[in-house]
């Protein structure tokens, strides 16, 4: 079962009704269709949902009644459409009361009713990646440009930036951020998922926090090593070719200091010195000693060469 369903399922078990909700999932998953009489044919992909539709519709309406048909779309994953066909009488009510032929005219003002409908949005046409996923992705499809515009006026209303892409005959209303995508579970009512989804994230982001320290620490010791390797080289060619009796004693010091310590850092360095030699060198100083070395060396090879 993917995480999709999961948080379905966990939608499925808020115990109420709302006109709202019913009206996004006749908005979002219905269609009316027109012979000698109007009909309401609703159709999802998921029984849990198609059967909450039908209890809506039954307490709205206790005299409904409705043939339910199931046809497989795709044998190589089994994908199972259900359709609900309505009887004629509910289905005209249907479509008198929900403005089925019409445009959203009527704006929803209650925020709760927003939250019930973008919780039917959500449950006929939405889709969530598992947080496990690389990328984040939530989506609710409609065929309709005039539903998905209006289920994002209501939707940004609670401050989400959500965003509309064109899919082949679809529009896709999706959201990116992980952030994002854990409050919308959250305000339309997800609650056992929610556990794992932040955990979930939040194990991502240590794992990666840790990944980005480690790949630091190698940067600098990297950095630390080249450093090292080039202060030995100025050391050993001064050593070998220039009168160490013009040295300064406290660059004889760092010498011998560095050439006993390969591959300390320069702070590493620094704390030795302190403990044995200078106890009031700071980073500049010691830095400041490296940079003399590599000019005696760069000055003396100029000298040689003149």
């Amino acid at each position: 079962m993917s995480f999709s369903s999961d948080v379905k399922n966990d939608l499925l078990r808020i115990d109420e009704f709302n006109q709202a909700e019913l009206k996004a999932m006749l908005d979002f998953s219905s269609e009316v269709t027109f012979g000698k009489e109007i009909k309401v044919i609703f159709s999802c992909n998921n029984l849990g949902v198609t059967r909450r539709f039908i209890s809506l519709v039954k307490q709205e309406y206790p005299g409904m009644s409705f043939e339910l048909l199931s046809r497989v779309i795709n044998r190589l994953d089994n994908r199972t459409i259900y359709s609900c066909e309505i009887d004629l009488i509910t289905s005209k009510m249907l479509v008198e009361d929900y403005n089925l032929l019409l445009s959203n005219d009527n704006e929803i003002e209650d925020e709760q009713d927003k939250i019930a409908y973008i919780r039917g949005a959500f449950l006929v046409k939405g889709s969530v990646n598992d947080p496990k996923s690389k990328t984040s992705h939530l989506e609710i499809a409609s065929i309709s440009e005039n539903n998905i515009l209006y289920l994002q006026k209501i939707l940004n209303s609670f401050d989400f930036d959500a965003r509309i892409a064109k899919r082949k005959n679809n529009l896709i209303l999706y959201l990116k951020k992980k952030q994002s995508i854990g409050d919308f579970m959250y305000l339309i009512g997800v609650s056992t998922e929610m556990e794992y989804y932040e955990n979930t994230i939040i194990t991502k982001e240590i794992a990666a926090t840790a990944k980005r320290t480690i790949n630091l620490d190698v940067a600098n010791q990297n950095k630390t090593n080249k450093a090292a390797l080039e202060q030995l080289k100025t050391i050993e060619y001064i050593e070998y070719n220039y009168p160490l009796e013009k040295l300064d004693s406290k660059l004889l010091m760092v010498m011998k200091v560095r050439k006993e310590n390969k591959e300390s850092s320069l702070m590493e360095l620094l704390d030795i010195i302190h403990e044995e030699y200078d106890p009031n060198l700071t980073k500049s100083g010691l830095n400041h000693r490296f940079r003399k070395l590599k000019e005696i060396e760069q000055e003396w090879k100029k000298s040689l060469n003149s």
